[in-house]
């Protein structure tokens, strides 16, 4: 048989069904219903299932202003803004916006039950990708963030009564299971040039009402290195050395799902210099109503620092003074 006929032969063999499958996924990539993907992923975020299959409100509206296809198994989406919305009737609204979205699942993990998708998010001048793999036993997630601008995540205003300022980058690579004994991974996370509040933003103190304004804090540059083993988030490297602040932590938080219901236990060390609590009248102004709340005086050390002890669970957290136990 000459060799002219065998390829014609196994054109038609091969040929037609790759030429099939093109038509098959061209057309589902035309007409696949993307506005109902959108809305099952403001569903998600918005009314997210709990304890017995239930959805409940979660705190958050997800806005999204387009939703298209990326190549076969990607959808890119613009204009994306999550909002935490207020939990007291004089609070605002606080929110982060992306300037790009990108997703790409794993056809087979959703086959299976589970999911397996790759990120690449631009937010705030910076950039985070990464995947998400989750299952009914576990959920991994590992991400690199570069260059991230603190003081564009409005968003942070819902948790931090101060402004923030910074470029935050690094890795995390995580993997929370159902067990303990397999729930393990890393957080390396660096901030450049941390500066907290901005001679404008109040800081409330004990009972006070209004608060107190707060000059601008520089802490220099952070960095948070942590390893986790068997269940247990053990803070390696909890360090900050700026002119105005040194910052120093120790700690370790218990991880389980959800993760709301982790358990915190890490004392924190606050050592501000003299130079700035002489600053000006509001600077001395505030470490002078420090010293009056009882709180505060508890929390001060015999050197002159602020320590805290952070206990609770992410979705229920304290500081507690700790100005007797040893420094971190």
């Amino acid at each position: 048989m000459d060799w002219r006929d065998l390829m014609k032969k196994l054109g038609k063999w091969v040929g037609y069904p790759l030429f099939f499958v093109f038509c098959l996924l061209l057309f589902a990539y035309w007409t696949f219903p993307y506005d109902r993907v959108r809305d099952f992923i403001i569903q998600e975020v918005e009314n997210p299932r709990g304890p017995g299959d239930r959805r409940r409100p979660s705190g958050y509206q997800l806005e999204i202003v387009d939703l298209s296809p990326s190549w076969v198994t990607g959808v890119e989406l613009t204009g994306v803004r999550l909002v935490k919305l207020p939990e007291e009737p004089e609070e605002r609204p606080v929110d982060v916006t992306f300037e790009e979205v990108n997703a790409r699942v794993g056809l087979l993990a959703l086959l299976t039950g589970s999911t397996d998708l790759s990120f690449d998010l631009r937010v705030a001048g910076g950039t985070i990708a990464g995947e998400l793999q989750q299952s009914e036993d576990e959920t991994h997630v590992a991400a690199q963030i570069e260059n991230v601008n603190l003081r564009r995540l409005g968003i942070l205003r819902g948790y931090f009564s101060l402004p923030l300022q910074g470029m935050v980058s690094g890795d995390i690579d995580l993997t929370v299971a159902s067990e303990a004994e397999n729930t393990n991974g890393s957080v390396d996370l660096r901030i450049a040039g941390l500066k907290v509040g901005d001679g404008n933003a109040k800081l409330k103190i004990g009972d006070m009402r209004d608060g107190v304004t707060v000059e601008q804090i520089d802490a220099g540059n952070v960095a948070l290195v942590a390893e986790v083993e068997e269940g247990v988030l053990s803070i390696e490297r909890l360090q900050g050395r700026g002119p105005d602040l040194e910052l120093d932590g120790a700690g370790d938080v218990r991880l389980v799902q959800p993760m709301e219901r982790s358990r915190v236990n890490v004392l924190v060390r606050l050592a501000f210099s003299d130079e700035f609590k002489e600053r000006s009248d509001r600077t001395r102004a505030l470490f002078s109503l420090l010293d009056l709340q009882p709180r505060a005086r508890a929390a001060k050390t015999d050197d002159g620092a602020i320590q805290l002890r952070l206990a609770g669970s992410f979705g229920n957290l304290n500081a507690r003074p700790a100005g007797r136990e040893p420094a971190p």
